[in-house]
């Protein structure tokens, strides 16, 4: 049987990434109106035209038919408010093919996610226009005394917050202020099942991120209740959103399964660090960077940990 190429085993994984963003696109255009799309849209046009044009710079093959270019373009736009100004996709989509795509090379040594490190960039740039989220109108509003302020804006406030005074239909279908495409539980639940079955390696990395986050929001809760802090640290901002797109980077994904549950798991408590001492009301894009830039190191020193137990059981 023939070994596929690089570039026909990312086009497949970028299908299936395709594959689980429509449904985060339908409701971002079913939240928040055209105004979305166009988002989404600019910014999946940004980032092809720059990975086409690089790509001729650089003179290495060309990867745009992987489809990797419109995939980051789509994550990128997903995350962010539906009232951002249509010059953020334009800079976000560049740096994140030309800062954080192309000095790389291919997508498989790629160190960290070039949607996260865009995402990173215009956190840092332009915080008042990424975390403006605007008010819902499909709905009633869910947070009747500060119907625009976020979840995660309400968790680093201290606010009193409880699973009543935000309707739990509210937080799984999305009816509430947040990135555009990042919020809707029930949809990101279906992407979940589609990668576990599609795709179950990467799913273990999914799996030890929301472990990793679960057992941060428990023991160390910024509500009245545990399973208020559970509830609303795993589905405010775009901490599950992150873990299936963010955090499953193909060039990030160690090899052994335990390692990816341990690499997942590393950085969904790193997302609620960052989240609890950030500077930003969400900062998992920076805890994502760091754990995946810092992994190969811990990556070997596991691989040597697992050497070292099969000598020990052989002798």
């Amino acid at each position: 049987m023939a070994k596929k190429s690089p570039i026909t085993t990312q086009r497949s994984l970028s299908l299936d990434l395709l594959a689980m963003l429509i449904l985060p696109v339908v409701s971002s255009w079913y939240f928040y109106g055209t105004g979305a799309l166009r988002l989404v849209f600019i910014s999946v046009i940004v980032c092809v035209v720059c990975e086409m044009l690089g790509r001729k710079v650089l003179k290495p093959s060309s990867t745009v038919t992987d489809l990797s270019a419109v995939t980051t373009g789509i994550i990128l736009a997903l995350m962010l408010p539906a009232n951002a100004p249509l010059w953020i996709p334009v800079i976000g989509g560049m740096f994140a093919i030309i800062a954080a795509k192309l000095p790389f090379g291919s997508v498989k040594k790629l160190p960290f996610s070039p949607a996260a490190a865009s995402f990173a960039f215009l956190t840092i740039c332009f915080p008042d226009i990424i975390f403006n989220y605007p008010k819902i109108s499909a709905f009633s509003a869910a947070l009747s005394s500060a119907s625009s302020s976020s979840l995660t804006s309400l968790l680093a406030r201290n606010a009193s917050i409880s699973i009543s005074s935000v309707k739990t239909i509210d937080i799984i279908i999305g009816n509430f202020p947040g990135p555009m495409g990042a919020g809707c539980i029930m949809i990101l639940a279906g992407s979940a099942i589609y990668m576990l079955i599609r795709r179950t390696k990467l799913f273990i990395t999914v799996a030890g991120f929301i472990t990793g986050a679960a057992l941060a929001a428990i023991c160390f809760p910024r509500t009245g209740s545990i399973l208020t802090s559970l509830v609303l640290e795993l589905c405010a901002g775009y901490m599950i959103f992150a873990a299936l797109f963010l955090v499953t980077e193909p060039g990030t994904q160690p090899e052994k399964w335990l390692s990816r549950l341990l690499y997942g798991f590393t950085t969904g408590l790193g997302c609620m660090l960052m989240r609890r001492f950030g500077a930003f009301e969400e900062c998992s894009c920076f805890a994502v960077l760091i754990v995946s830039a810092a992994w190969p190191v811990a990556d070997k020193a596991i691989n040597k940990l697992n050497i070292k137990k099969g000598a020990k059981k052989v002798k």
